[in-house]
């Protein structure tokens, strides 16, 4: 496991044998940690805690999972949540993704799994803001753009980026000038970085993309073989999931074992 990447981590769970257990494990990765023992405790602890990642047990009494979910990315909109829960379905897991969660694990989760998943999560925090404060720099830009005096020429191309495309593929519809997704007519709310990924797929449809160049291109970040398939699978999961008819059995995006990804177009 490689501990280069590490951040502030919230652990939420009622029982403290378990946190007890998860702070050590991720202590040793060198992430700053605090733990909760409530939602309600959680909650004000992150009023001075900056945290990046959180790891949040569904069910707990008092405040739920869930609704300590909803709490959390109020008032941390860049957090990278965590579910885990005892009893786990495709239905859950849809709910805590569609509800904001990065990811959901079923306890007991294997440490690699969990300490991979809170790496990818911190990552992902990261990546959030940044973009985030780039858009902002952007629009400051735009309003000072906005001030010059007449008869100033302006290019509207920023370097270094494609023009802006549609594309087609089956019934889904990527606007990349609107940064909007539909299939069949209806948006779908993607993250940046699920639309960053569906984007790199989209733009070589029928095409098999390996796992290193959907790393680099969709997420930005330089990676071995073996760890970019561990990064990009829990966002194909997280797109296919709010892309596909049936997440079970994909129809969009393809895997093809050992090598990528595909965006094919349902026959």
């Amino acid at each position: 496991m490689n501990s280069e990447i590490s951040g502030s981590v919230l652990i939420v769970d009622d029982e403290i044998n378990i946190r007890k257990g998860l702070r050590t494990m991720l202590s040793k990765d060198g992430h700053t940690i605090r733990d909760a023992g409530s939602g309600e405790e959680a909650l004000e602890i992150v009023q001075s805690f900056a945290c990046e990642a959180a790891i949040i047990d569904i069910r707990m009494p008092g405040m739920q999972g869930t609704e300590l979910l909803y709490e959390l990315k109020a008032l941390r909109p860049f957090l990278a949540v965590i579910l885990l829960t005892g009893h786990g379905t495709l239905r859950t897991a849809m709910t805590a993704i569609q509800e904001g969660a990065y990811n959901y694990l079923l306890k007991p989760a294997k440490p690699d799994n969990l300490r991979q998943s809170v790496r990818e999560a911190v990552i992902v925090s990261r990546r959030q803001r940044q973009e985030a404060q780039l858009i902002n720099s952007l629009r400051s830009g735009l309003q000072q753009l906005e001030t010059l005096p007449s008869g100033v020429a302006v290019d509207a191309d920023l370097p270094g980026r494609e023009r802006t495309a549609v594309y087609l593929v089956g019934a889904l519809h990527i606007d990349d000038r609107a940064h909007s997704v539909r299939r069949a007519g209806e948006e779908i709310n993607l993250t940046p970085s699920e639309y960053d990924v569906l984007l790199v797929l989209a733009q070589h449809p029928g095409q098999v993309v390996d796992y290193v160049t959907l790393v680099k291109l969709g997420l930005e970040y330089e990676a071995e073989p073996w760890e970019a398939k561990e990064l990009i699978k829990r966002h194909i999961y997280t797109l296919r999931l709010k892309l596909e008819p049936e997440p079970t059995a994909p129809r969009y995006i393809r895997n093809v074992r050992a090598v990528g990804y595909r965006l094919d177009a349902p026959s």
